[in-house]
């Protein structure tokens, strides 16, 4: 059965001293979600210190629009209560040569596939899926996402 996925991207990363808090606070929240009065099944991480992924089961208890509502305002709630903050799209999240998570705003991909620094080869994120219980198809090279119509021509067949 698949899942119904929302990644927030923060705008910086969870520290070590706030990430069990953080995770606590979620595990509160994720107690009490519920849709229609029907508890929500799902699952809520913390990827790479930098994506909160939220992940609830398409069942009986499926969220609708407003548990959808409470979902963003409770994340937002507690996120503030960490001193973080979401970001509400347009940014891109890629892996450098490094291993290291970099964001960049998606206008800024065509020089940095002009410097070099974004290739067809550059792990990316793609917030893109949404119904999935595969979090292995969000980290994938550039060249299979959206984001290939910023390579050069003969980048965009590699995957």
């Amino acid at each position: 059965m698949q899942s119904h996925t929302w990644i927030f991207s923060l705008a910086a990363p969870i520290s070590a001293d706030n990430r069990s808090s953080l995770m606590s606070a979620f595990d509160v929240f994720q107690a009490q979600w519920q849709s229609h009065g029907t508890p929500v099944n799902g699952l809520i991480q913390v990827k790479h210190d930098r994506f909160v992924v939220i992940q609830a089961k398409a069942d009986e208890s499926r969220p609708s629009g407003c548990s959808i509502d409470s979902l963003r305002r409770g994340v937002t709630t507690i996120l503030q209560q960490h001193r973080l903050t979401w970001l509400e799209g347009g940014e891109v999240f890629y892996h450098t040569e490094a291993g290291e998570i970099e964001m960049v705003h998606f206008q800024h991909i065509p020089s940095l596939v002009a410097n070099g620094a974004l290739t067809a080869d550059t792990t990316v994120f793609d917030h893109s899926l949404s119904h999935t219980d595969d979090l292995d198809k969000w980290e994938v090279p550039m060249s299979s996402t959206w984001m290939k119509r910023y390579l050069p021509s003969d980048e965009k067949q590699k995957v």
